[in-house]
């Protein structure tokens, strides 16, 4: 996988050396002292909650004791701005929200898991089986599994990959989608509880898991977080991927250096963020022999909460899936919450 991702990266997001100086110019931006020092002000919305402008059922179909539907979800968003103040083009949008949402037709769900997929993913028939959508169904919970910005289906037509956006050297452009992906993932879990009337969490896989810990650090509302493999900081990521590349191992130099990197992606980390959820309501789940997202990061995550309880599972990035184990563990944390 991570040859996959070194080869990704050297043959479509490595910039051209003309392209050096504008990559440079989204660096300004976030680094802003404002930014640096009280990076919760990139997430003002927060704090003057809204409603989706509308919402509908695009189709549904069967499921033992339920249904799935699938929904759209259109909104109100406005970027902060940081591509037009880095003076590069914010591309084409990916709206409106999609997701797919599992509910019970017999009686109420105990809660809802809002399941969030992984980089390069967004397509829920996959990404239900990689989450466990399943598992959690059947033990009562009601599943809704978004597709992230810029993925799956909301791919643009120009994107290299589904997600590419959260990849790109434009830092500018990558903070705007992480800003987005969390405003939507306010709303929808706004909703869900609106319609519901029962306890809503996040799960969260390596992009989900990230995702899932920074809500955490910026919202108090959910019921549970589990972040899965979860990486804490995208330029220790990036610098790690692009040191492995052909280009870098030649002597080639990079647009940014490392340490520009971590602090151009500082204000949307984890680490960044006080945890506003309360410690009892969390769970890491974390790989000893993962080499994507290195141990190392969620054990920072696990320090930064105030060690929270983890489980650790004997594998690597992709060994989550199917892991009877760590189903067992989240299942008993819930239990532990009174939410099974």
């Amino acid at each position: 996988m991570m040859r996959a991702m070194t080869t990704v990266v050297h043959r479509a997001l490595l910039p051209r050396p003309e392209d050096v100086e504008s990559l440079r110019a989204t660096l300004a931006p976030v680094l802003s002292p404002d930014i640096q020092t009280s990076p919760r002000r990139v997430f003002d919305f927060l704090d003057t909650p809204s409603q989706p402008l509308t919402v509908r059922t695009r189709e549904h179909r069967g499921l033992p004791a339920g249904v799935v539907v699938r929904m759209k979800m259109t909104t109100g968003y406005r970027p902060y701005g940081f591509e037009a103040a880095a003076g590069t083009d914010p591309g084409s949008g990916a709206h409106p929200l999609l997701w797919e949402h599992w509910m019970h037709d017999a009686r109420p769900p105990r809660a809802t898991v809002v399941a969030l997929h992984g980089f390069t993913m967004g397509w829920p028939r996959f990404d239900s089986i990689a989450l466990f959508a399943r598992r959690w169904f059947d033990a009562g919970l009601d599943v809704a599994l978004p597709t992230l910005p810029y993925h799956g289906a909301r791919t643009p037509a120009d994107a290299h990959f589904s997600g590419d956006r959260f990849a790109v050297p434009n830092v500018a452009r990558l903070g705007e989608s992480v800003r987005e992906a969390i405003y939507e993932l306010q709303m929808l879990v706004g909703w869900i509880r609106a319609h519901s009337g029962a306890p809503v969490g996040v799960l969260g896989l390596s992009l989900g898991g990230y995702l899932s810990a920074l809500f955490a650090g910026l919202s108090d509302e959910l019921d549970f977080v589990v972040p899965m493999v979860p990486p804490v900081c995208f330029g220790d990521l990036a610098w790690r991927i692009f040191a492995r590349t052909p280009h870098a191992r030649a002597g080639g130099s990079a647009a940014m250096t490392s340490q520009e990197l971590r602090a151009a992606f500082r204000f949307h980390s984890p680490l960044a963020h006080t945890l506003r959820t309360p410690r009892e309501r969390l769970l890491i789940v974390a790989g000893r022999g993962d080499r994507v997202v290195p141990p190392d990061h969620p054990h920072a995550l696990w320090e930064h909460w105030n060690r929270p309880a983890i489980h650790w599972f004997s594998g690597s990035h992709l060994a989550p899936f199917g892991r009877g184990r760590i189903v067992a563990a989240i299942l008993a944390h819930l239990r532990s919450l009174d939410i099974l």
